[in-house]
């Protein structure tokens, strides 16, 4: 009797210091972050941006105005899109000079989706997408054309148009 006793009292001993030894108390975390969207554009102009050659014979003379380097960390992809000051209300890409003569041209994007050469016309022109990027890769790099027909019959002075060049994520 003493032995079922001192079993007993072990028993419930072991009972009580079992269950608050491996007693225990749960809950969870969420972790997370945010990363903030990079979409950097760098324009660079060449030397011929301000000093087209539009005097002489050439048909469809391409030159290349701008160095363009676009990095961004968007999954989707992004557009490049170019607007015209003088496009914008005649649906036609012109350089024009002080006593209203124009010039018409054309502009592309030599990089990644780069678009068949087009006016800018009114709204803008999409000029190259990429729908697929790997986050925060090299740079993709091109060159914004444009494109004219040098002529000897164009009124003497200095023809200009302004562009915007604008990225967009997708």
């Amino acid at each position: 009797m003493k032995r079922a006793a001192v079993v007993l009292v072990l028993a419930i001993l072991f009972a009580f210091v079992g269950g608050v030894a491996f007693a225990q108390s749960g809950d969870t975390l969420n972790i997370g972050g945010f990363v903030p969207l990079t979409l950097d554009l760098t324009v660079t102009p060449t030397v011929a941006a301000n000093n087209l050659q539009l005097f002489g014979t050439t048909v469809d003379n391409v030159v290349p105005v701008a160095g363009i380097s676009i990095v961004t960390n968007n999954a989707a992809g992004w557009e490049l899109h170019v607007y015209s000051g003088t496009g914008e209300g005649t649906g036609a890409s012109t350089l024009n000079n002080a006593d209203g003569e124009t010039i018409g041209y054309t502009v592309d994007y030599t990089g990644t989706g780069g678009v068949a050469t087009a006016n800018v016309g009114t709204g803008g022109l999409k000029v190259g997408e990429d729908t697929a990027v790997a986050p925060l890769a090299t740079p993709e790099t091109g060159n914004l054309n444009i494109t004219y027909t040098q002529t000897q019959t164009f009124a003497a002075g200095y023809y200009s148009d302004q562009l915007s060049i604008v990225l967009r994520a997708k």
